[in-house]
Protein backbone atom coordinates (compact mmCIF):
# COMPACT_ATOMS: atom_id res chain seq x y z
CA UNK A 1 0.00 0.00 0.00
CA UNK A 2 1.34 2.88 -0.65
CA UNK A 3 1.42 6.52 1.72
CA UNK A 4 -1.25 8.11 -0.42
CA UNK A 5 -3.18 4.83 -0.12
CA UNK A 6 -2.43 5.20 3.90
CA UNK A 7 -3.51 7.99 4.32
CA UNK A 8 -6.93 7.63 2.74
CA UNK A 9 -7.37 4.94 4.56
CA UNK A 10 -7.40 6.70 8.04
CA UNK A 11 -8.86 9.67 6.28
CA UNK A 12 -13.02 9.55 5.98
CA UNK A 13 -13.90 11.69 2.41
CA UNK A 14 -14.49 14.57 3.22
CA UNK A 15 -11.52 15.39 5.31
CA UNK A 16 -12.57 14.39 8.57
CA UNK A 17 -10.26 12.06 9.89
CA UNK A 18 -11.50 8.74 11.48
CA UNK A 19 -11.33 7.63 14.46
CA UNK A 20 -8.84 5.81 16.12
CA UNK A 21 -8.93 1.96 16.55
CA UNK A 22 -8.82 1.17 20.40
CA UNK A 23 -6.17 0.53 22.02
CA UNK A 24 -5.73 -3.42 23.23
CA UNK A 25 -6.52 -3.96 26.89
CA UNK A 26 -3.13 -6.28 26.66
CA UNK A 27 -0.08 -3.72 26.97
CA UNK A 28 2.55 -4.24 24.37
CA UNK A 29 5.06 -6.55 25.31
CA UNK A 30 8.70 -5.64 25.90
CA UNK A 31 12.06 -7.50 23.81
CA UNK A 32 12.35 -11.12 25.66
CA UNK A 33 15.67 -12.43 27.17
CA UNK A 34 17.34 -15.56 27.41
CA UNK A 35 18.99 -14.22 30.53
CA UNK A 36 18.58 -12.15 33.59
CA UNK A 37 21.56 -11.81 35.37
CA UNK A 38 20.13 -10.16 38.53
CA UNK A 39 17.71 -12.75 38.63
CA UNK A 40 20.89 -15.49 38.17
CA UNK A 41 22.51 -13.82 41.23
CA UNK A 42 19.43 -13.87 42.93
CA UNK A 43 18.82 -17.60 42.62
CA UNK A 44 22.36 -18.38 43.53
CA UNK A 45 21.80 -15.99 46.89
CA UNK A 46 18.67 -18.19 47.93
CA UNK A 47 20.68 -21.51 47.43
CA UNK A 48 23.42 -20.11 49.35
CA UNK A 49 21.41 -18.90 52.15
CA UNK A 50 20.29 -22.86 52.12
CA UNK A 51 23.26 -24.23 52.18
CA UNK A 52 24.56 -22.11 55.41
CA UNK A 53 21.26 -22.57 56.93
CA UNK A 54 22.54 -25.69 57.17
CA UNK A 55 26.07 -26.07 58.39
CA UNK A 56 25.00 -23.16 61.18
CA UNK A 57 21.35 -21.99 61.10
CA UNK A 58 19.50 -25.68 61.80
CA UNK A 59 18.46 -25.59 65.58
CA UNK A 60 18.29 -28.24 68.43
CA UNK A 61 15.71 -30.50 66.90
CA UNK A 62 17.73 -31.09 63.65
CA UNK A 63 18.60 -35.46 63.49
CA UNK A 64 21.72 -34.57 61.90
CA UNK A 65 24.16 -34.09 64.38
CA UNK A 66 27.51 -32.88 62.69
CA UNK A 67 29.25 -30.90 65.58
CA UNK A 68 28.40 -32.94 68.60
CA UNK A 69 26.69 -30.67 70.23
CA UNK A 70 23.91 -27.89 69.32
CA UNK A 71 24.56 -25.56 66.67
CA UNK A 72 23.58 -22.54 68.74
CA UNK A 73 26.65 -23.70 70.88
CA UNK A 74 29.07 -23.61 68.11
CA UNK A 75 27.55 -20.53 66.14
CA UNK A 76 26.39 -18.31 69.36
CA UNK A 77 26.11 -14.86 67.28
CA UNK A 78 26.07 -16.28 63.55
CA UNK A 79 23.29 -18.95 63.84
CA UNK A 80 20.15 -16.30 64.81
CA UNK A 81 20.88 -15.04 61.64
CA UNK A 82 21.92 -18.20 59.34
CA UNK A 83 18.40 -20.00 60.71
CA UNK A 84 16.58 -17.33 58.67
CA UNK A 85 18.41 -18.72 55.70
CA UNK A 86 15.51 -21.70 55.93
CA UNK A 87 13.57 -18.73 53.79
CA UNK A 88 15.38 -19.34 50.87
CA UNK A 89 13.26 -21.55 49.71
CA UNK A 90 10.48 -19.33 49.43
CA UNK A 91 12.69 -16.82 47.35
CA UNK A 92 13.73 -19.99 45.37
CA UNK A 93 9.63 -20.76 44.53
CA UNK A 94 8.71 -16.94 43.62
CA UNK A 95 12.04 -16.89 40.99
CA UNK A 96 10.67 -19.70 39.59
CA UNK A 97 7.10 -18.87 39.03
CA UNK A 98 9.03 -15.71 37.13
CA UNK A 99 11.20 -17.84 34.85
CA UNK A 100 8.88 -20.40 34.45
CA UNK A 101 6.55 -18.28 32.54
CA UNK A 102 9.64 -16.59 31.08
CA UNK A 103 11.13 -19.67 29.79
CA UNK A 104 7.84 -21.30 28.67
CA UNK A 105 6.50 -18.06 26.42
CA UNK A 106 6.05 -18.94 23.05
CA UNK A 107 7.05 -22.59 23.48
CA UNK A 108 4.31 -25.39 22.55
CA UNK A 109 3.75 -28.22 24.92
CA UNK A 110 5.91 -30.26 23.41
CA UNK A 111 9.10 -27.87 23.96
CA UNK A 112 7.88 -26.70 27.40
CA UNK A 113 7.84 -30.67 28.31
CA UNK A 114 11.03 -31.11 26.95
CA UNK A 115 12.66 -28.05 28.49
CA UNK A 116 10.96 -29.03 31.99
CA UNK A 117 12.06 -32.62 31.75
CA UNK A 118 16.00 -31.76 30.91
CA UNK A 119 15.95 -29.33 33.17
CA UNK A 120 14.79 -31.03 36.53
CA UNK A 121 15.76 -34.99 35.72
CA UNK A 122 19.12 -35.34 34.64
CA UNK A 123 20.76 -33.47 37.50
CA UNK A 124 18.22 -34.79 39.85
CA UNK A 125 19.58 -38.56 38.95
CA UNK A 126 22.81 -37.20 39.25
CA UNK A 127 22.20 -36.04 42.89
CA UNK A 128 20.61 -39.33 43.57
CA UNK A 129 23.39 -41.19 42.67
CA UNK A 130 26.07 -39.14 44.68
CA UNK A 131 23.93 -38.88 47.80
CA UNK A 132 23.04 -42.61 47.29
CA UNK A 133 26.62 -43.50 47.26
CA UNK A 134 27.71 -41.51 50.45
CA UNK A 135 24.77 -42.64 52.12
CA UNK A 136 25.28 -46.37 51.38
CA UNK A 137 28.76 -46.44 51.08
CA UNK A 138 29.81 -44.72 54.24
CA UNK A 139 29.18 -43.62 57.84
CA UNK A 140 26.63 -40.75 57.26
CA UNK A 141 24.53 -39.40 59.74
CA UNK A 142 21.83 -40.02 57.24
CA UNK A 143 21.30 -43.55 58.09
CA UNK A 144 20.98 -46.55 56.07
CA UNK A 145 17.15 -46.53 54.43
CA UNK A 146 15.49 -49.23 52.27
CA UNK A 147 16.52 -49.23 48.91
CA UNK A 148 13.10 -48.94 47.61
CA UNK A 149 12.70 -45.39 48.86
CA UNK A 150 15.52 -45.07 46.59
CA UNK A 151 13.81 -46.33 43.68
CA UNK A 152 11.04 -44.35 44.65
CA UNK A 153 12.84 -41.06 44.63
CA UNK A 154 14.30 -42.06 41.16
CA UNK A 155 10.39 -41.44 40.03
CA UNK A 156 10.56 -37.82 41.47
CA UNK A 157 6.87 -38.52 42.99
CA UNK A 158 7.82 -40.05 46.38
CA UNK A 159 5.76 -37.63 47.99
CA UNK A 160 2.61 -38.82 46.44
CA UNK A 161 3.88 -42.20 47.26
CA UNK A 162 4.03 -41.52 50.60
CA UNK A 163 7.79 -42.52 50.67
CA UNK A 164 10.85 -40.09 52.70
CA UNK A 165 12.95 -38.23 50.71
CA UNK A 166 16.10 -39.79 49.94
CA UNK A 167 17.65 -36.19 50.89
CA UNK A 168 15.42 -33.62 52.90
CA UNK A 169 15.90 -31.08 50.37
CA UNK A 170 14.37 -32.95 47.47
CA UNK A 171 10.56 -31.77 49.60
CA UNK A 172 11.27 -28.58 47.19
CA UNK A 173 10.65 -30.14 44.29
CA UNK A 174 7.21 -31.59 44.33
CA UNK A 175 5.86 -28.11 44.35
CA UNK A 176 8.14 -26.85 41.62
CA UNK A 177 6.63 -30.49 39.59
CA UNK A 178 3.28 -29.46 40.30
CA UNK A 179 3.64 -25.86 38.93
CA UNK A 180 4.82 -27.18 35.72
CA UNK A 181 2.06 -30.31 35.58
CA UNK A 182 -0.63 -27.58 35.95
CA UNK A 183 1.02 -24.35 33.95
CA UNK A 184 1.67 -27.11 31.21
CA UNK A 185 -2.58 -26.88 31.32
CA UNK A 186 -1.92 -23.07 30.28
CA UNK A 187 0.89 -23.81 27.67
CA UNK A 188 -1.03 -26.06 25.97
CA UNK A 189 -3.99 -23.61 25.07
CA UNK A 190 -0.91 -20.73 24.46
CA UNK A 191 0.42 -18.81 26.76
CA UNK A 192 -1.30 -14.80 26.61
CA UNK A 193 -1.51 -12.15 29.13
CA UNK A 194 -5.22 -13.10 29.73
CA UNK A 195 -4.71 -17.00 30.50
CA UNK A 196 -1.64 -16.68 32.55
CA UNK A 197 -3.65 -13.86 34.94
CA UNK A 198 -6.60 -15.96 34.84
CA UNK A 199 -4.67 -18.86 36.12
CA UNK A 200 -3.36 -17.46 38.98
CA UNK A 201 -6.73 -16.23 39.68
CA UNK A 202 -7.53 -19.93 40.29
CA UNK A 203 -4.55 -21.08 41.66
CA UNK A 204 -5.08 -18.69 44.04
CA UNK A 205 -8.66 -19.55 45.17
CA UNK A 206 -7.51 -22.85 45.19
CA UNK A 207 -4.92 -22.32 47.60
CA UNK A 208 -7.28 -20.00 49.88
CA UNK A 209 -9.86 -23.17 49.83
CA UNK A 210 -7.45 -26.18 50.06
CA UNK A 211 -6.65 -25.98 53.68
CA UNK A 212 -10.02 -26.33 55.08
CA UNK A 213 -11.76 -28.12 52.33
CA UNK A 214 -10.88 -31.91 53.75
CA UNK A 215 -10.08 -32.84 50.23
CA UNK A 216 -6.02 -34.32 50.18
CA UNK A 217 -5.82 -34.23 46.64
CA UNK A 218 -6.51 -30.70 46.08
CA UNK A 219 -3.80 -30.16 48.98
CA UNK A 220 -1.34 -31.91 47.05
CA UNK A 221 -1.89 -30.33 44.08
CA UNK A 222 -2.53 -26.63 45.02
CA UNK A 223 0.30 -26.83 47.31
CA UNK A 224 -1.41 -24.22 50.05
CA UNK A 225 1.61 -22.63 51.06
CA UNK A 226 3.96 -22.64 47.86
CA UNK A 227 1.21 -21.48 45.75
CA UNK A 228 1.35 -17.74 46.82
CA UNK A 229 5.36 -17.82 45.55
CA UNK A 230 4.92 -19.31 42.00
CA UNK A 231 1.82 -16.89 41.99
CA UNK A 232 3.72 -13.10 42.05
CA UNK A 233 6.49 -14.83 40.39
CA UNK A 234 4.36 -15.62 37.49
CA UNK A 235 2.52 -11.96 37.90
CA UNK A 236 6.13 -10.32 38.05
CA UNK A 237 7.19 -11.86 35.15
CA UNK A 238 3.91 -10.48 33.04
CA UNK A 239 5.21 -6.70 34.68
CA UNK A 240 8.34 -7.59 32.93
CA UNK A 241 6.97 -8.36 29.37
CA UNK A 242 4.53 -6.17 29.55
CA UNK A 243 4.36 -2.88 32.34
CA UNK A 244 2.91 -2.76 35.80
CA UNK A 245 -0.59 -2.72 35.96
CA UNK A 246 -2.72 -2.40 39.18
CA UNK A 247 -4.24 -5.44 38.24
CA UNK A 248 -0.99 -7.31 38.54
CA UNK A 249 0.08 -5.36 41.51
CA UNK A 250 -3.21 -6.71 42.86
CA UNK A 251 -2.04 -10.50 42.25
CA UNK A 252 1.18 -9.49 43.80
CA UNK A 253 -0.60 -7.90 46.96
CA UNK A 254 -2.72 -10.67 47.51
CA UNK A 255 -0.30 -13.21 46.98
CA UNK A 256 2.01 -11.23 49.57
CA UNK A 257 -0.48 -11.50 52.32
CA UNK A 258 -1.11 -15.25 51.60
CA UNK A 259 2.43 -15.79 51.74
CA UNK A 260 2.60 -14.25 55.69
CA UNK A 261 -0.69 -15.45 56.36
CA UNK A 262 0.91 -19.18 55.94
CA UNK A 263 3.97 -18.31 57.05
CA UNK A 264 2.76 -17.15 60.69
CA UNK A 265 0.49 -19.35 60.52
CA UNK A 266 0.37 -21.37 64.34
CA UNK A 267 -0.14 -24.52 63.11
CA UNK A 268 -0.58 -26.18 59.40
CA UNK A 269 1.60 -23.32 57.76
CA UNK A 270 4.85 -23.27 56.57
CA UNK A 271 7.21 -22.49 59.65
CA UNK A 272 7.50 -25.01 62.57
CA UNK A 273 6.98 -22.74 65.71
CA UNK A 274 7.84 -25.82 67.74
CA UNK A 275 11.53 -25.77 66.64
CA UNK A 276 11.65 -22.04 65.51
CA UNK A 277 9.78 -18.99 66.79
CA UNK A 278 11.78 -15.95 65.99
CA UNK A 279 10.07 -12.64 66.03
CA UNK A 280 7.31 -12.43 63.58
CA UNK A 281 8.46 -8.81 62.56
CA UNK A 282 11.52 -10.41 61.06
CA UNK A 283 9.44 -12.90 59.08
CA UNK A 284 7.77 -9.89 57.04
CA UNK A 285 10.16 -8.13 56.72
CA UNK A 286 12.33 -10.78 54.84
CA UNK A 287 9.38 -12.17 52.92
CA UNK A 288 8.83 -8.45 52.20
CA UNK A 289 12.55 -7.69 50.97
CA UNK A 290 11.94 -10.99 48.75
CA UNK A 291 9.24 -9.70 46.80
CA UNK A 292 10.78 -5.47 46.60
CA UNK A 293 14.00 -8.09 45.36
CA UNK A 294 12.23 -9.80 42.53
CA UNK A 295 9.73 -6.42 41.69
CA UNK A 296 13.08 -4.39 40.61
CA UNK A 297 14.05 -6.84 38.24
CA UNK A 298 10.31 -6.66 37.02
CA UNK A 299 10.19 -2.84 36.47
CA UNK A 300 13.73 -3.10 34.94
CA UNK A 301 15.38 -1.51 37.56
CA UNK A 302 18.65 -3.88 37.41
CA UNK A 303 19.14 -3.65 33.71
CA UNK A 304 22.48 -1.99 34.01
CA UNK A 305 23.54 -5.49 35.70
CA UNK A 306 25.37 -7.34 33.09
CA UNK A 307 27.77 -9.15 35.11
CA UNK A 308 28.57 -12.62 33.53
CA UNK A 309 29.58 -14.33 36.42
CA UNK A 310 26.29 -13.94 37.94
CA UNK A 311 24.98 -16.25 35.24
CA UNK A 312 27.53 -18.62 35.83
CA UNK A 313 26.49 -18.96 39.52
CA UNK A 314 22.85 -19.11 38.05
CA UNK A 315 23.53 -22.69 36.07
CA UNK A 316 25.14 -23.95 39.69
CA UNK A 317 22.42 -23.13 41.76
CA UNK A 318 20.39 -26.66 41.13
CA UNK A 319 23.33 -28.90 41.60
CA UNK A 320 24.39 -26.63 44.48
CA UNK A 321 20.76 -27.27 46.17
CA UNK A 322 20.73 -30.60 45.61
CA UNK A 323 24.23 -31.44 46.61
CA UNK A 324 25.00 -29.53 49.08
CA UNK A 325 23.06 -31.29 52.32
CA UNK A 326 24.25 -35.34 52.37
CA UNK A 327 27.15 -34.86 50.72
CA UNK A 328 28.23 -31.09 52.50
CA UNK A 329 26.51 -32.47 56.03
CA UNK A 330 28.17 -35.83 56.02
CA UNK A 331 32.09 -34.28 55.32
CA UNK A 332 31.23 -31.95 58.30
CA UNK A 333 30.21 -35.18 60.20
CA UNK A 334 33.47 -36.25 59.61
CA UNK A 335 35.59 -33.48 60.40
CA UNK A 336 33.20 -31.75 62.48
CA UNK A 337 35.36 -32.08 66.05
CA UNK A 338 38.67 -31.91 64.30
CA UNK A 339 39.00 -28.16 62.56
CA UNK A 340 37.90 -25.56 63.81
CA UNK A 341 33.49 -24.52 62.58
CA UNK A 342 34.06 -21.73 60.54
CA UNK A 343 36.92 -22.54 59.02
CA UNK A 344 35.54 -26.00 58.02
CA UNK A 345 32.13 -24.16 57.14
CA UNK A 346 34.25 -22.08 54.20
CA UNK A 347 36.24 -24.88 53.01
CA UNK A 348 33.32 -27.36 52.47
CA UNK A 349 30.99 -24.80 51.11
CA UNK A 350 34.01 -23.63 48.54
CA UNK A 351 34.01 -27.22 47.27
CA UNK A 352 31.02 -27.49 47.18
CA UNK A 353 30.56 -24.59 44.78
CA UNK A 354 33.79 -26.44 42.93
CA UNK A 355 31.65 -30.04 42.74
CA UNK A 356 28.63 -28.24 41.53
CA UNK A 357 30.46 -26.66 38.89
CA UNK A 358 32.29 -30.09 37.99
CA UNK A 359 28.95 -32.07 37.96
CA UNK A 360 27.29 -28.97 36.11
CA UNK A 361 29.88 -29.30 33.09
CA UNK A 362 30.80 -33.02 32.71
CA UNK A 363 27.88 -34.77 34.04
CA UNK A 364 24.45 -32.65 33.87
CA UNK A 365 25.45 -30.89 30.86
CA UNK A 366 26.17 -33.60 28.42
CA UNK A 367 23.17 -35.44 29.85
CA UNK A 368 20.71 -33.34 29.98
CA UNK A 369 21.67 -32.30 26.06
CA UNK A 370 21.33 -35.85 25.03
CA UNK A 371 18.21 -36.68 26.92
CA UNK A 372 16.62 -33.47 24.46
CA UNK A 373 18.01 -34.60 21.26
CA UNK A 374 16.57 -37.96 22.09
CA UNK A 375 13.35 -36.37 22.65
CA UNK A 376 13.20 -34.24 20.25
CA UNK A 377 13.46 -36.62 17.64
CA UNK A 378 10.98 -38.61 19.84
CA UNK A 379 7.35 -39.52 18.45
CA UNK A 380 4.78 -37.89 21.08
CA UNK A 381 1.34 -39.02 19.25
CA UNK A 382 -1.02 -41.89 20.59
CA UNK A 383 -0.55 -44.04 17.09
CA UNK A 384 1.00 -47.06 17.57
CA UNK A 385 4.37 -47.44 15.08
CA UNK A 386 4.52 -49.57 12.07
CA UNK A 387 4.88 -53.29 12.90
CA UNK A 388 7.96 -55.29 12.42
CA UNK A 389 8.38 -57.11 9.06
Amino acid sequence: MSRIQEFEAIVRPGGTQAQPAPAARTPAPRPARDRLPALDGLRFAAAMSVVLFHFMGQTRWSMIDIWGRPYQETFPRAHQYFAFGRLGVDLFFLISGFVICMSAWGRTPREFFISRVTRLYPMYWVAIVVSAAVIYLTDSPFGHPNPRLLFANLTMMQRPLGVDNLDPVYWTLWPELCFYLTFSVVVWRGLSYRRVVVFCGLWTVAAVIAPGAGIPLLTLVANPTSAPYFIAGMAFYLMYRYRSTPLLWGIVAMSWLLALHFLLAPVGGSNNWDTWSPWRGWLILAVTVFFALVAAIALGWTRWIRWRLLTTAGTLTFPLYLLHDVTGMTFAHYYGDRMDPLLLVAVSVAALVALSYLVHRYAERPLALAMRRSLNTAAFGLQPPAPRR
